[in-house]
């Protein structure tokens, strides 16, 4: 990645990303396209096809390929009135960079529309844009994908379940932000699952404890398909949910607002004994003032549907997990 790009997602401040979305600056024709849309406006053939090459890759842990975001092109060296209000969108322009050496990334939000994130990039030629393809894909994803998370975080501030809340509280001890639609819920022994329980393309988040807090992923998997087992038995005898362990099991560590370490980890599930699956997600938060582990999951069943967005949505949710203090 080269400097400027480092720059780049070093600036993508929490702060920043929520004065795109909390409804505070001035108002704003609503912007077009869903979420994770980008809309690509070059006048250059090489370029536009480099750019839609380092977006559309695979997103990791989801059952079929699915691309991280649905990229459309324009064939225009600027934006006009039928490119503007885009969601996301990106601009390519040749010109010196840090001094010629390499492309370069600028951003702002809200600029025509809200929520909206516009990108500029320039570069000295094609070349050099493929040249540093890699790093430019990575700088780009960061930043529409914080822009994203963020905007979804301040949707689900304004609209959520106070009592399922209430209830994972209850259960755990733990305080997040759960979807509204999630209406649906089971208790069990310092665990709940909440659902919507919608035909064809259910969303879940379950929240759930375990004794210690070792949060690495091996232990994380292995707590989850006992504490599953225990909890979300399937309609056949013997029947439960269990992690697909033929699948790649991706884990890396974050860090929350509040400074707080936690491990992610994402893969497949399938309904041991029965005929169901899907992606999950969840995020291990070390309580070591008492001794234990708190685990946030989503999880999705949605045969036949993109998953892509839906888990998203919930990995939103599953970033507001919050610890209480004793």
């Amino acid at each position: 990645m080269t400097r400027a790009m480092a720059r780049l997602a070093a600036a993508c401040s929490l702060a920043a990303v929520l004065a795109a979305c909390d409804g505070r600056l001035p108002a704003r024709p609503t912007s077009g396209g869903q979420p994770y849309s980008v809309l690509i406006v070059t006048a250059d053939d090489t370029t536009r096809r480099i750019l839609k090459e380092a977006l559309t890759q695979s997103v990791e842990g989801l059952p079929a390929n699915e691309n991280a975001f649905d990229v459309s092109v324009a064939k225009a060296g600027t934006l006009n009135e039928a490119t503007r209000y885009a969601r996301c969108v990106i601009t390519v322009s040749t010109a010196a960079a840090d001094g010629g050496a390499a492309p370069a990334i600028r951003y702002g939000r809200d600029v025509y529309a809200r929520p909206q994130l516009v990108v500029s990039v320039s570069t000295p030629d094609a070349r050099r844009l493929a040249a540093k393809a890699k790093g430019l894909h990575t700088a780009l994803a960061r930043l529409i994908n914080r822009f994203e998370a963020e905007c979804a975080i301040g949707q689900l501030r304004r609209r959520h379940n106070t009592e399922a809340e209430k209830a994972a509280k209850d259960a755990t001890g733990a305080s997040m932000l759960i979807p509204a639609e999630l209406t649906y819920s089971r208790r069990g022994k310092d665990f709940v699952w909440l659902t919507d329980n919608a035909a064809g393309g259910a969303r879940s988040v379950c929240v759930y404890t375990y004794p210690g807090t070792d949060t690495r992923p091996a232990r994380v998997i292995a707590m989850r398909d006992s504490i599953m087992k225990a909890n979300l038995p399937g309609a056949a005898p013997g029947a439960h949910m269990a992690t697909e362990t033929g699948a790649a099991i991706y884990h890396t560590t974050l860090t929350d607002s509040g400074g707080r370490r936690r491990t992610e980890v994402r893969g497949l599930w399938r309904m041991e004994g029965g005929a169901m699956g899907g992606p999950f997600v969840c995020h291990a938060a070390a309580d070591s003032a008492r001794g234990r582990t708190v685990v946030a999951e989503g999880f999705v069943f949605a045969p036949g549907k993109r998953k892509r967005n839906m888990m998203r949505q919930l990995e939103a949710a599953l970033t507001t997990l919050r610890l209480n203090r004793q």
